[in-house]
């Protein structure tokens, strides 16, 4: 089994914790300015899914575990099998994709025969793609940088 991490951009990293701390700041001030409201519930809420999003920022591992592409944050969030991806596009942003479990732009999109797209962005792409190639040599790559460029 071989685990890899997830390359991060560190402005989405720093606005997702520009974007909380504001959360905090402004549920305590509220907190202690006036009394209960429902406001203060929505962000509450907000704060908890923006803790979500942290959490998958710096948590986010993608593992090759036997014949099986594995994301996991905290628990396994998405799996398919090696042999049921039909194309891997290199160089795309995180706003590609179906299932998004990229921390950066320039990653990978994996196409699966059951059309559930993944965008993914291993910090060693390279050894990761050999890897991939090395279990399903039929994985057609696909290079976005070189047709833009």
């Amino acid at each position: 089994m071989k685990v890899y991490t997830s390359k991060r951009d560190w402005v989405y990293g720093s606005l997702f914790l520009g974007i909380s701390l504001l959360f905090v700041w402004i549920v305590i001030a509220s907190y202690f300015d006036t009394p209960f409201s429902g406001w203060l519930v929505l962000l509450l809420i907000l704060l908890s899914i923006n803790s979500v999003l942290l959490i998958s920022f710096f948590f986010i591992k993608i593992r090759i575990d036997g014949e099986e592409l594995v994301v996991n944050v905290i628990f396994d969030i998405f799996r398919v099998s090696i042999f049921k991806i039909t194309k891997i596009r290199i160089g795309e942003t995180m706003w590609s994709g179906f299932v998004k479990c990229g921390t950066s732009v320039g990653g990978l999109i994996i196409f699966s025969k059951y059309k559930n797209d993944l965008y993914i962005t291993p910090k060693n792409q390279d050894e990761f793609l050999k890897k991939l190639l090395g279990i399903n040599s039929h994985i057609v790559i696909e290079d976005v940088r070189k047709d833009k460029g």
